[in-house]
């Protein structure tokens, strides 16, 4: 199913909320405009019949004056051609006006393009009426009726083309289905049985006797009448039977009809076919014209108004219901663009919420949660947002405790720094005096190597020198106890650099572990930051720039490690070399106590003075070459000092460049309000 979506979802992920609750009001109000044309088309279709069936039964009631005056006219023209002067009057008064009613009828049909089917039927009919009456006394008598009756039959086959083109015949409701049918078929049925009845009687009348042709027509005429009186009886009654109030009426009008017909079938039976002639043709005509006046008056006074009521009732009844359709349509249209603007502002409000509690986050106010109204999917993503806010805010307070612990530490570290540079630079110091000291003992050694080369010819002053000789012993067994002395504090001084130097070590380690686990929580916080996507930007860069902090921490304690391991080396190596020195030294003052002994029993053993010259010469030697190598190591000792202060400056400065990205860190996580 989400693949069958997915078309509308990636064309409304392009869109805007406003385009896209337009597009969606644009879709339902052409689906809407749709439905409301198809109710507006359907009613008013029932609408458009129901005034064409209207329409229809004021065209049928026009046909049915017509087709009465077409009766009436053939019977007064059998009367006329019967032999009934009397009746020519009234013929002529019934052409005139049965003229005039077809042309009326024909006029209606051709203002009426409804009625467009029906004309060209028409005026076939009312030429052949027309005809007959302008020129139908002209013909027999027996010619006169039967163009008579069939014209008044092709008007009755007419009127049921009228009843399919009005829609009359289509009818639908019961009661109005048993009216509109007595009144396209039985009533014009029976007023034409009447008729035919009144026309052929009248004529018989007027000659006087009935043929036995005339006879049989008569009997005849009768027992279609019967039938076709029973026909509408049955209509009326079926009419009356589903509306209680019309039924009374339609018995009233029935009863008058069977009293019309009834007498003249009575009057035809005696007067006629039983061959009393007692009446006159006007009378035996009016008598049929009572009867049809009574079926006419029963349609155009009871049929007709029930009818037109009910097709005015129908047309009221849909034109009611299109009102009602179009008035719902248009408040459930509104109902709808009311409640899809509701939902739109709804939307719109919750995305407003969720972005400025976004800002809030943006700004680096952790503290804030979003504050949102709406109760639906959204809000999923609100409580979403303000649990990101707690863990990103309980990041960044381990961050910020991770970057004070590194300020602090960074601080330590450069106060020992500055203490190992001070340490340095007082061991240079020493070492400088103990190589000045070591030049002056080389210098005095050399000196007394050039005496000691003239002893052999100062032997016979060996007496009076051994005493000078004796305190020159003195002074250099004193100034060599210094010399072990400046060289053991020397040891002890580089010693101590060692320790400081392991305990750099040590620092720069604890320096690395926390480098290490800020570029770890650095790395956590990016990502972090990365699904909180747009919002989380800023806090990525924070975080990149954590990282890279770290990793500079990281490679300066590296650094560090390699500078302080290579302190700790030089100094082991120059302790070592140093108590060589020591050890050299104790040797020269043993030499030197010798020296003395000799000396002191210069006066016992003057004879072995030149052997005794002999042995210190090569001892001075020796003590020569000791001394210049104690020169050479405290030379090197005094440029690793340096070398070592060097360092410890450089890492001096390492430590201050990484108090500084401390404070640097510190003071970009202290934006962020947790």
């Amino acid at each position: 199913m989400s693949t069958f979506f997915m078309p509308a979802v990636l064309l409304l992920d392009k869109l805007r909320y406003p385009v896209k609750f337009l597009l969606v009001a644009l879709a339902f109000g052409l689906a809407a405009a749709t439905l409301l044309y198809q109710v507006y088309h359907q009613f008013n279709g029932s609408i458009l019949v129901a005034e064409r069936e209207r329409a229809g039964l004021d065209l049928l009631d026009q046909t049915m004056s017509a087709l009465l005056l077409a009766q009436q006219h053939r019977g007064l023209s059998a009367g006329v051609l019967g032999g009934s002067a009397e009746l020519k009057p009234q013929q002529a008064e019934k052409a005139a006006a049965l003229r005039s009613a077809l042309g009326d009828v024909e006029r209606s049909l051709a203002a009426d393009g409804r009625w467009q089917p029906l004309l060209p039927g028409w005026q076939t009919l009312r030429g052949q009426l027309d005809r007959l009456a302008t020129d139908g006394l002209n013909l027999l008598a027996a010619e006169n009726f039967r163009l008579h009756t069939q014209a008044v039959e092709g008007v009755l086959m007419w009127l049921g083309e009228l009843g399919d083109v009005t829609g009359l015949t289509l009818h639908s409701e019961p009661q109005g289905v048993n009216l509109i049918d007595a009144m396209l078929h039985s009533v014009p049925e029976v007023t034409e049985r009447l008729g035919r009845l009144r026309g052929r009687g009248t004529g018989v009348m007027a000659r006087g006797q009935a043929s036995r042709e005339d006879e049989h027509a008569l009997v005849a005429q009768l027992a279609q009448l019967e039938q076709s009186q029973t026909q509408l009886r049955v209509r009326l009654a079926g009419a009356g039977s589903i509306s209680p109030a019309l039924a009374a009426s339609l018995s009233g009008v029935m009863a008058e009809v069977n009293s019309g017909v009834g007498a003249l079938a009575e009057a035809t039976r005696r007067e006629l076919v039983n061959g009393g002639f007692g009446m006159k043709p006007a009378e035996f005509f009016a008598l049929g014209t009572a009867a049809i006046d009574s079926v006419v008056k029963g349609y155009r006074q009871h049929m007709l108004p029930a009818v037109g009521e009910l097709l005015d009732e129908r047309l009221g009844h849909l034109r009611g219901q299109l009102l009602i359709g179009i008035a719902v349509s248009a408040v459930a249209l509104l109902v709808a663009a009311y409640l899809l603007a509701g939902i739109y502002f709804s939307i719109l409000r919750s995305v407003r919420e969720l972005s400025a509690g976004a800002r809030r986050f943006a700004a680096g106010d952790y503290r804030s949660r979003v504050e949102f109204s709406a109760r639906d999917e959204l809000h999923e993503v609100a409580d979403q947002f303000d649990a990101m806010a707690r863990d990103v805010a309980a990041l960044i307070g381990e961050i910020q405790g991770s970057a004070r612990q590194v300020g602090e530490a960074s601080t330590r570290l450069s106060e020992s720094a500055q203490q190992v540079a001070s340490g340095s630079d007082a061991q240079s110091e020493a070492a400088s005096g103990m190589a000045a000291a070591v030049q002056e003992m080389t210098v005095g050694i050399d000196e007394i190597s050039r005496h000691a080369a003239t002893a052999h010819e100062l032997a016979e002053l060996s007496g009076k020198l051994s005493e000078e000789g004796g305190e020159v012993m003195a002074r250099s067994t004193a100034e060599m106890h210094g010399i072990a002395d400046a060289a053991n504090a020397s040891a002890e001084a580089i010693r101590e650099l060692g320790e400081r130097a392991r305990s750099i070590g040590d620092m720069v380690n604890a320096i690395k572990e926390i480098a290490d686990q800020t570029n770890l929580l650095a790395l956590n916080a990016a990502i972090e930051a990365a699904r909180a996507g747009e919002s989380g930007r800023g806090f990525a860069v924070v975080a990149d720039e954590v990282r890279k902090l770290a990793e500079r921490t990281a490679h300066a304690t590296q650094e560090i490690t390699v500078v302080a391991g290579s302190i700790q080396q030089g100094t082991e190596q120059a302790v070592a070399r140093m108590e060589a020195g020591v050890a050299q030294v104790q040797d020269g003052m043993a030499l030197t106590e010798r020296a003395g002994t000799s000396m002191n029993q210069i006066g016992e053993r003057a004879r072995e003075v030149l052997q005794a010259v002999g042995d210190i010469s090569l001892a001075l030697k020796e003590q020569s070459s000791a001394s210049a190598e104690i020169a050479r190591n405290v030379e090197r000792i005094a440029q690793m000092a340096e070398e070592n202060s060097q360092s410890v400056r450089n890492t001096a400065g390492t430590a201050s460049e990484l108090q500084g990205l401390a404070g640097s860190l510190k003071t970009k996580v202290e934006r962020f309000r947790v």
